[in-house]
């Protein structure tokens, strides 16, 4: 079954907590794509923040020092964070205007992305800082999701993604950082990689070495003494509102 770009609530409804279950068996997975968020521009103490979509509150352990507000479009994730539609009303983000607001690798899910983005910098403070990251449009991380990923689960998957076009974004804001890099998922074992990939993407009824050829095929695949890394891509961009 394939659902249109649009219906993240629909999705996530239906395998959001699989995807949790795989972030809370493997936490520290995704760190580097955590961490690079706020390479350009770092939170400061005392900060606020806005998450959204926030899935399962994965950043807030991450900002002990900010405040953390959190804004999520499905009930899948977490029945604790307040649920709302990416462009209805937004009741609880009354605290802003917040100086950091993070979307990360939720917008390739989000059809009215231009509308949702603008949404987004028209709750920055002044000099606050827009921070996006997800999918490059045309790399081996979508075509895997749209591909591989979109066969083997049970909601598919069909991506709207965008590119690190510096150009296209400073018509919003000043662009501090617009780039691609690879963000590595760490782990100890191959068996805890497939475990993790297929319960964040609810890949199911696939045999793990069928999904081992798929990710190191189009994703890359890297092990050293440490363990094992997958090589996933996003693309980071860092938009500054002028005071």
């Amino acid at each position: 079954m394939n659902l249109a770009p649009e219906a993240y609530s629909e999705i996530f409804d239906l395998r959001g907590s699989a995807y949790a279950q795989a972030m809370t068996r493997w936490p520290d997975a995704r760190e580097a794509e955590f961490t690079a968020l706020f390479e350009a521009a770092p939170v400061l103490p005392g900060q606020g923040v806005l998450d959204v979509p926030a899935g399962g509150g994965y950043l807030r352990a991450r900002l002990a020092q900010a405040r953390v507000e959190e804004l999520e479009f499905s009930e899948g994730f977490s029945k604790v964070l307040p649920v709302v539609p990416p462009l209805g009303p937004w009741p609880a983000a009354q605290s802003g205007p917040f100086d950091h607001i993070v979307c990360l690798a939720a917008l390739h899910h989000i059809q009215e992305g231009d509308a949702f983005i603008r949404r987004l910098v028209g709750l920055l403070a002044p000099g606050g800082v827009l921070h996006l990251a997800d999918v490059p449009a045309g790399s081996g991380v979508a075509g895997f999701l749209d591909g591989f990923v979109g066969r083997f689960n049970q909601t598919g998957h069909s991506g709207l993604y965008r590119t690190a076009d510096r150009g296209s974004w400073a018509r919003l804001g000043s662009v501090l950082r617009c780039e691609e890099r690879v963000v590595p998922w760490r782990f100890a074992h191959d068996d805890d990689m497939l475990a993790f990939t297929a319960g964040l993407f609810g890949v199911s009824g696939c045999p793990m070495p069928q999904l081992m050829q798929a990710l190191e095929q189009q994703v890359g695949v890297s092990r050293d003494a440490q363990g094992v890394s997958l090589l996933w891509k996003l693309w980071y961009l860092d938009l500054a509102v002028q005071g």
